[in-house]
């Protein structure tokens, strides 16, 4: 009976404690949020220069730090993150609630960049170098200019069009021998089929040019060489053709447009002179009211050093080729990078952005400019050689430098890139949405040529069949 009443009174006592008069034990206590560290990934087998997404779905974290394997790393909580090069890489996410930490790991693989890529087949002791690429007006298709150099035996140095059908096929034409040094050439189809096809030819001393012409079935009609003159490039004017360049007047180089007719005749020329001395165009383009052109200021000499006080040039003309304006860039990272008339067989690249800024490219040097042409910021690519491309996308573009593909915005501020491993790229050629070129590489004493694509962030596309 004692026993008995003690257990009643433990009762009330515990009923009386209760705030509801009942107490309710919990068999599962909460000891609170545990630290988790967790990410999902858009992806595991990427292309080089495909973005990747991180999801985060971590618990209990108040940071976040991801290590991307590749010699970067982000605090955010869902970074993006592309990879340059192919291999395997770890990415690791480290977590904390401020008294502990945890990981989380998880691997991704991005292909080998050279599996996206076309190698024609050039013998072993052969060079080939890329002068030009562009489209076809006649068949739409792909169509690139290149020079392939005997290192070993008697064959020579010769130029060569390659025309690519849609499942990258090509078929190849011989158009001439080079003479002399040449790193730049261009072709113009006229309405009757010929076609006209334009190399620099320059030794220390010597800034000349070598033209070949050929009917549209590839019956040679001539050549003709020059030793004072040369164009770096052509403009449709109406039926007429606006050929510019530099060309020699009164013992100095002047800047050159000459004009020629639908059937390629030469029947006017409009020289400009600029600067102390010499002067030269390399690159031009129509803008509202008229052409903006870009080159070059320099002092030719009888003696070495050949060329000296090097400093690029802008040049503003109205619709009738007459000059209203000019630019001569003092700042410049180039004025000894050209020493003699070989430094000028490169590529010269202008574009016009959609805010009306214009980019100027060449020898390595970058130079974004307003409309006037003051510029707004200038990069210099040092060990960059002088075969490489520009193209506008309207509100950013892109460039190519030493082994880098470069994406800016409209100010010249980088965007993105990626390393596609070439060394020598005279053009990128936009077709539907796409980015399509035609590359050298260097390999031991050689140069070799492959043909790749990349889209407009710069995402390596695989060509390969």
């Amino acid at each position: 009976m004692k026993k008995i009443y003690l257990l009643g009174l433990g009762l009330i006592f515990i009923l009386g404690c209760s705030k509801d008069g009942l107490t309710v034990i919990d068999d599962n206590p909460d000891e609170g949020e545990s630290l988790k560290a967790c990410f999902e990934l858009s992806a595991t087998t990427l292309r080089v220069g495909e973005m990747l997404t991180i999801s985060n779905c971590s618990e209990g974290a108040t940071s976040y730090s991801f290590d991307f394997g590749n010699g970067t790393s982000s605090e955010f909580e869902n970074p993006t993150v592309s990879f340059e090069e192919g291999g395997s890489y770890t990415i690791t996410l480290t977590v904390s609630d401020g008294e502990e930490t945890k990981t989380q790991s998880k691997s991704v693989t991005v292909m080998v960049i050279e599996a996206s890529y076309l190698f024609p087949e050039i013998p072993s002791g052969f060079t080939g170098l890329p002068l030009e690429a562009g489209i076809n007006p006649v068949t739409g298709n792909l169509y690139t200019l290149e020079l392939y150099q005997d290192n070993v035996g008697g064959g020579g140095s010769k130029f060569f069009y390659r025309q690519f059908d849609e499942e990258f096929q090509y078929a190849s034409n011989y158009i001439a021998d080079k003479p002399y040094n040449s790193g730049s050439g261009f072709v113009n189809f006229y309405p009757s089929g010929k076609m006209n096809f334009v190399f620099s030819r320059t030794l220390g001393s010597l800034y000349g040019t070598q033209e070949v012409n050929y009917t549209s079935v590839w019956t040679l009609l001539n050549a003709i060489s020059s030793a004072t003159k040369h164009s770096y490039g052509q403009l449709p004017s109406g039926s007429d053709y606006l050929y510019f360049g530099t060309q020699a007047d009164g013992g100095i180089y002047k800047t050159a447009v000459e004009k020629r007719n639908s059937t390629g005749d030469a029947f006017a020329v409009t020289l400009n002179a600029f600067g102390p001395a010499d002067s030269m165009i390399g690159d031009m383009i129509p803008v509202d009211g008229g052409y903006v052109a870009y080159g070059a200021v320099f002092t030719k000499n009888l003696t070495l050093p050949y060329v000296s006080d090097y400093k690029p040039l802008l040049v503003f003309m109205d619709g009738d080729l007459n000059v209203t304006g000019h630019v001569i860039y003092e700042n410049t990272s180039l004025t000894g990078a050209v020493s003699d008339c070989n430094g000028f067989n490169g590529s010269y690249q202008l574009a016009e952005l959609s805010n009306g800024n214009l980019v100027m490219y060449a020898n390595g040097e970058l130079r974004v400019a307003d409309a006037a042409g003051n510029t707004i910021r200038k990069e210099f690519y040092e060990g960059t050689s002088n075969i490489q491309a520009l193209v506008s996308l309207g509100n950013s573009f892109v460039i190519s430098s030493d082994e880098y593909l470069r994406k800016f915005n409209t100010e010249g501020e980088q965007t993105a890139q990626v390393k596609y491993n070439g060394n020598y790229l005279p053009e990128l050629i936009l077709k539907d949405n796409d980015l399509y070129f035609i590359a050298g590489f260097d390999q031991e004493d050689e140069i070799k040529i492959f043909y790749g694509a990349c889209d407009s962030d710069l995402s390596i596309i695989d060509l390969t069949p």
